[in-house]
């Protein structure tokens, strides 16, 4: 099932090895982004200490393998993420970095705003015990403490837990110092992600996705910083790890996440909780949410490469020969495939299409993370740190072809028996998976097309009961007389302004009797001289037109329109209606020009 060492080595360029990086890092804490919007792109990645404990968590820069800037961060991060907050030129990436409760953005490498999610809920007995124990006796100070201490841990302020841990002679100037100490309760940021808003650009803008300790999931708009949409990860109690998502946030999203007790959730748009889809056997190490077939590929923290359907229909598993470290997709658009690349203890990577595995080579130590995108102006780059702090970059050859599956080979081998050395084109290749993947997913796609097209038939529907109910037309309906077309014209500059309407008969034999006209007009705004107008019949090939005169409320004193009359509430509604019926047959709204001021006096 292995492949050779050589065989794999011919698709990737070792383009650059340090050795001296002494990096140490998560699988989370990596980024390849355009810092300075140049086409160059970058890896920003964060180094954190492992022995020495006096030492901060830096932000480090590296352009290729040299490193370009750093600077400290106030604790060891959970995840690193970029991405864009909109579309404006230039187009300068945001780096979010969550630590504890909190996530730094930094634009330029330089401190752009800082984020803390919202306190969650304090219990009211932990709020009474902390209004008496300033006030209380000594005596009686180790009771209130006890109370305390029939609280849940996790549900305990950071203040109770350490006023709880304290011994017994250092709790009196504990409680003295704390006294007027607000009570807050954070949960910490575990898992971070981000998702495109309307457009799957590279450089689109995108939300931040944040999952917390407590099990709560945010979804951040980066423009206002606001919280978008909440959301719990399952209906019980689980503390995410790793997050992917797949989709747009305006359209439609799926989020795939992994708790630490060994859970997977699905969460789609609109949702307030997270649907449990599968119980693994030992936490993941890795997930991905393929973008092709929609398929979750995670890597436990043993020895299985497991593959479920979106609804946790295990699909396939591959045994590893060794335990997994971490895990990252490698998309490869050109050739039609995605690709898992998983890292093995001892150094081993492999690359893995669906469960067949189509490369594999050997690093120096145990890789400790990985990613893999682009890198200065090269597209396809996988970068990984070791165990030892190495810094290793390789470069997928454009040559580089991986077999995605049995079927493809015989085709290939039956074409070449045929003809010799004959070279199948990459398009026609394509075709055969696209074909092969249909004829597997035939009844999944089948579903998915129907119940796409039934949402389009019931939203044409919506949309049509809702225009015949609201009237809101220029043109009315066949009522049993006659359907009446309008037409309405302003002119004037202000404050005086004339109103045209026409009013005709678009029937071929029919009359048009028994109609009323009303207008409609916020009379703090606008003045009509006839609201109200009885019409005579209408004529099929007659026009009626009509003038009504208009007049907007102005301030005597200085001659200007009143200041709550905005270009979006300066209109009026033209309604035409039936005598005996409610209902109108047409309800036309006309927008209302802004009035110029009036002149009051001469020099």
């Amino acid at each position: 099932m292995f492949l050779s060492k050589t065989k794999a080595t011919e698709k990737w360029l070792d383009a650059q090895c340090d050795g001296t990086a002494a990096l140490h890092t998560l699988p989370a804490c990596m980024s390849l982004c355009d810092l300075k919007n140049d086409n160059y792109y970058q890896l920003v990645i964060v180094d954190v200490p492992l022995f020495d404990f006096d030492a901060k968590p830096k932000l480090k820069v590296y352009k290729g393998t040299n490193l370009t800037s750093e600077q400290n961060l106030p604790g060891i991060p959970a995840a690193v993420e970029s991405f864009y907050i909109s579309e404006q030129e230039p187009r300068i990436p945001i780096i979010a970095v969550a630590i504890a409760s909190s996530v730094l953005f930094y634009r330029n490498m330089k401190p752009y705003y800082k984020f803390t999610i919202p306190g969650l809920d304090i219990d009211p007995l932990e709020r009474d015990v902390w209004k008496k124990l300033p006030i209380e006796k000594p005596e009686n100070v180790d009771a209130l403490i006890d109370t305390l201490r029939t609280l849940d841990l996790s549900r305990m302020t950071e203040l109770s837990q350490e006023l709880c841990a304290l011994p017994e002679d250092s709790r009196a100037s504990f409680i003295k110092t704390n006294a007027d100490t607000t009570l807050e309760r954070l949960s910490v940021i575990t898992a971070m992600a981000s998702i495109k808003k309307t457009s799957n650009e590279t450089k689109s803008a995108s939300c931040l996705i944040l999952a917390t300790e407590s099990g709560e999931l945010l979804i951040l708009d980066t423009q206002a910083f606001v919280v978008l949409h909440q959301a719990r990860v399952c209906s019980f109690q689980g503390t995410p790890s790793i997050i992917s998502a797949s989709g747009q946030y305006d359209i439609d999203f799926r989020l795939v996440i992994s708790t630490r007790e060994g859970s997977l959730c699905l969460l789609r748009k609109g949702w307030l909780v997270g649907q449990h889809i599968v119980k693994l056997e030992n936490p993941a190490a890795g997930l991905a949410l393929l973008p092709i077939d929609q398929t979750i590929v995670v890597v436990c923290m043993d020895n299985y490469l497991l593959c479920y359907s979106k609804k946790g229909k295990k699909l396939w598993s591959v045994t590893l020969p060794q335990p997994a470290v971490c895990m990252t997709p490698v998309c490869l658009p050109h050739l039609g495939i995605n690709l898992v690349c998983v890292a093995l203890r001892g150094g081993l990577v492999q690359f893995y299409c669906q469960k067949k595995l189509v490369d594999q080579f050997y690093a120096p130590e145990t890789v400790s993370a990985l990613t893999f995108g682009r890198l200065g102006q090269e597209e396809h780059v996988l970068i990984l740190v070791t165990s030892d702090g190495s810094l290793i970059v390789k470069i997928l050859k454009r040559t580089a072809e991986f077999p995605t599956t049995e079927n493809i080979y015989d085709v290939k081998t039956a074409c070449e028996e045929a003809s010799g050395n004959l070279q199948i084109p990459k398009k026609t290749k394509i075709f055969v998976e696209q074909t092969l993947r249909e004829k597997e997913h035939a009844a999944t796609i089948h579903n998915s097309f129907q119940s796409e097209l039934w949402r389009m038939r019931l939203t044409a529907a919506r949309a049509t009961v809702d225009v015949i109910s609201s009237a809101d037309s220029n043109m009315s309906g066949d009522v049993g007389l006659a359907a009446i077309k309008m037409a309405a014209e302003v002119l004037g500059l202000g404050p005086v302004f004339k109103l045209f309407l026409v009013l005709e008969n678009i029937s071929a034999r029919k009359e048009a009797t028994n109609l009323n006209i009303l207008i409609q007009a916020d009379h703090r705004h606008y003045q009509v001289d006839r609201p109200y107008l009885e019409l005579p019949m209408l004529v099929p090939g007659a026009p009626l037109k009509l003038d009504f005169k208009i007049t907007v409320v102005t301030d005597p004193g200085d001659g200007l329109p009143p200041v709550d009359l905005t270009p979006e509430n300066s209109f009026i509604r033209v309604l035409i209606f039936k005598t005996g019926h409610s209902k109108p047959l047409i309800a036309s709204t006309v927008v209302m020009p802004q009035p110029e001021p009036q002149q009051l006096g001469s020099f």
